[in-house]
């Protein structure tokens, strides 16, 4: 009964590792991409191959060499894990944190196809249109230079769009230099700065985006920060929020 119970969770769990691997390699190449491939790769494998497993670690345990071995790379997948675990609560918490008193929203950048902006980008448009109809004393900084197969800068493309919204062109700001989320904070408050305001301000950007973008607000000085989040296409979560994973890894290393 109990061999059968193994093999069944080992199938559940391959065949779980296969579709990620599947869905995380969807449409596009980032380095979410190769994280996420070798991450349920070598789950599937080692579901796959369980019995030569755990006969490669046994015959390890019985070195010292290969036991130090076995228990570091046991350390670092399971410190790996928690830490994961943990940045993913974080990620969830920064999402959609309203402020009554709204004085400026920042758009942070995100791909241009051409001079159009992307499907992810329209997202946090819409987002940052709706914000800014809430308060329409608010002022709306688009943030981002112009990367390779762009036309025009991302900020440009978002001016565009958020006009075409309904927002007027005087409210508008363009950042059009920063080529990074830490650029992108760093550069839309020395904008907002130059105008009198320092806090209060909405950051605009991909529910897995959030918590990233936060830790830059703090970094450059904000004390009351709130998000509205845009959706994240199904096909693309896994991609993005694996590789956000590892982004927010190197801002705590300082990185």
């Amino acid at each position: 009964m109990c061999k059968i119970l193994s093999i069944i969770v080992r199938i559940i769990i391959a065949a779980g590792a296969l579709v990620m691997l599947v869905w995380v390699d969807l449409n596009f190449f980032t380095a979410g991409t190769i994280i996420g491939s070798v991450l349920f790769g070598v789950i599937f494998l080692c579901a796959v191959m369980w019995k030569q497993l755990c006969r490669l670690i046994k015959w390890l345990w019985g070195k010292l060499a290969g036991r130090i071995a076995v228990i570091a790379v046991g350390g670092i997948a399971g410190v790996c894990a928690v830490l994961c675990m943990i940045f993913t609560v974080n990620m969830a918490a920064c999402m959609d944190k309203p402020l009554d008193d709204t004085k400026a929203v920042i758009v942070l950048g995100c791909q241009v196809k051409g001079d159009q902006p992307s499907s992810m980008l329209a997202y946090r448009l819409v987002a940052a249109a709706d914000v800014l109809e809430e308060h329409p004393e608010a002022v709306c900084v688009v943030s981002g230079g112009q990367g390779n197969g762009e036309d025009i800068t991302e900020a440009e493309a978002m001016r565009r769009y958020l006009i075409e919204l309904g927002i007027d062109d005087s409210r508008i700001i363009k950042e059009d230099r920063s080529v990074s989320t830490r650029e992108n904070i760093r550069f839309s408050a020395a904008l907002l700065s130059e105008r009198g305001i320092t806090d209060n301000v909405v950051i605009v950007t991909s529910d897995f985006h959030q918590y990233r973008a936060d830790i830059y607000a703090r970094k450059n000085g904000y004390r009351t920060v709130g998000h509205r989040s845009s959706k994240t296409p199904a096909r693309n979560i896994a991609n993005y929020w694996i590789r956000e994973w590892a982004a927010i890894m190197a801002v705590h290393l300082g990185l």
